[in-house]
């Protein structure tokens, strides 16, 4: 006889299992690929888009990925690790940069908008790896909160070392930092 209690806990277990994430510290990021829209790419003058997938995230050094939501109250999010990361003067090639914006989570008629500023940023950043992910692929694959932005920090051989949605508190943003000064120097030995 199955009583109410089971039903219950049977409901619980699977509410929790539907809220985690597919990543997770300690596992890998989940394949995905951008065949539209994708990588900015500076080809002279202009910005070129090639398709892009997480096989290109490359092992040997580390990488630390936003998935960001595109948004404006993303970019207050951002800032804080940025300017740290821009203070800290890092070595080219050190680490990965790798932004993937949502442009599926943009809001309503913020299209032109959100593609002009991606194209600044690469200006900007030249170095820095930047997907437009025009349907979302990224949030279902790694089934992340939509509407913020998602740190991972990534170590030299795939392995997740630190995750967080959402903003980020000075104690996050020092254990970022300290987590990808360490990752860089195993990566270099």
């Amino acid at each position: 006889m199955i009583s109410f209690k089971n039903i219950v806990l049977s409901l619980s277990l699977v509410t929790s299992s539907a809220l985690c994430n597919a990543i997770e510290v300690g596992g890998t990021l989940p394949d995905f690929s951008v065949p539209t829209k994708g990588e900015l790419i500076i080809d002279g003058s202009k910005i070129q888009h090639k398709p892009w997938s997480t096989q290109q995230i490359t092992e040997g050094t580390p990488a630390l990925v936003f998935h960001v939501a595109a948004r404006m109250s993303s970019d207050a999010i951002i800032a804080p690790l940025k300017e740290r990361l821009n203070a800290k003067d890092y070595e080219p090639g050190s680490f990965q940069s790798i932004s993937v914006i949502n442009l599926n989570d943009a809001l309503w008629g913020t299209a032109g908008f959100v593609g002009s500023e991606l194209e600044k940023n690469k200006r900007e950043h030249p170095k820095a790896i930047l997907v437009a992910d025009d349907k979302g692929s990224g949030i279902a694959a790694w089934e992340l909160q939509k509407g913020t932005v998602a740190f991972i920090l990534v170590d030299s051989k795939g392995v997740i070392r630190y995750l967080k949605q959402g903003k980020l508190t000075q104690s996050d943003i020092d254990t970022i930092i300290t987590m990808l000064d360490e990752e860089i120097a195993k990566s270099k030995s």
